[in-house]
């Protein structure tokens, strides 16, 4: 049997959620397609609107008696809960570009290998009427970028992006509800440590443009040192499992070394005067219209 499991967690999204479940529904894959909305206690008419498209999706309420909050927990609700041969998550404030699941299920079905496949994304920021799109990630993508794809390079994979089989998470475990933050990358390490994936070279999904922090100065001092304890935890797994692959074990190290220190005021007050200096301004023609990427 062919079919997809797409899991969308959500939080209080109800100006988006609707464009998100109709870029599914309007998929032209030819297996079955279930549409999982996991939702994390919102309080708007997130859920109203999900309802509204009947059998269509199935919408998972928050259990009463669930007092933590995070998107660890909201997917693995939905996987739990998902009953198709095949995986994918999509954000509830974004959207599949049409032709998108038989693109990737055609690539990731080709071959026994390969335990998940993903592809590239796009970045939209609307205008008014209209909407202009660049890329998201990075424009080539190398032999490394694709077996080590979160310790290799930023901009190379996101949760919108990927298709897995579902014996992954039967082997790997769902998402580490202890971590706060990180708990998508240290999934996407989990499994590449496991298994093979195979990059599909088109724009599968767009994200909406937000500012990836905005938190005070203190918080993002703890979300770095957060992100080393994931890659410290990694190390860990690295030497239980016997990996034996000194460019993964490299890369481990230098990113918990490098979150690390970052954690620490002088250090991070330092980086982040270097970063200000470094930003590039993102001019209106650094953006364009989705046809220029499709």
């Amino acid at each position: 049997m062919r079919g997809i499991s797409i899991i969308i967690p959500t939080y209080n999204r109800e100006n988006f959620i609707a464009e998100a479940i109709g870029s599914v529904l309007i998929q032209d894959y030819d297996g079955d397609i279930e549409i999982v909305i996991s939702d994390d206690g919102s309080t708007d008419k997130t859920l109203e609107i999900a309802e509204s498209f009947g059998e269509r999706v199935v919408v998972l309420r928050k259990p009463v008696n669930c007092f933590t909050q995070g998107a660890a927990s909201t997917r693995n609700r939905g996987i739990r809960a998902s009953t198709k041969p095949n995986i994918c998550f999509l954000d509830s404030d974004d959207y599949f570009l049409p032709g998108h699941l038989k693109k990737i299920s055609s690539s990731l079905e080709a071959d026994d290998r390969f335990g998940f496949a993903f592809c590239r994304i796009l970045e939209v920021k609307d205008n008014g009427d209209s909407r202009f799109f660049r890329a998201w990630t990075k424009d080539h993508l190398t032999r490394k970028n694709i077996l080590y794809p979160v310790i290799s390079a930023n901009n190379i994979v996101c949760t919108n992006v990927f298709l897995f089989h579902r014996y992954v998470f039967d082997n790997v475990g769902l998402f580490n509800e202890n971590y706060i933050n990180g708990e998508d990358g240290d999934m996407w390490m989990r499994i590449s440590e496991q298994y093979e994936g195979v990059f599909v070279d088109n724009f599968g999904a767009v994200r909406r443009k937000h500012e990836f922090y905005q938190l005070t100065g203190i918080s993002k001092r703890i979300i770095f040192r957060r992100y080393s304890g994931v890659f410290g935890d990694a190390i860990k797994r690295y030497y239980k499992l016997d990996l034996n692959d000194p460019y993964r074990i490299y890369r481990l190290r230098i990113l918990a070394l490098k979150y690390r220190l970052f954690s620490m005021k002088l250090l991070f007050n330092t980086s982040r005067l270097y970063s200000n200096f470094r930003i590039k301004k993102v001019s209106n023609s650094d953006w364009f219209e989705l046809s220029y990427f499709i």
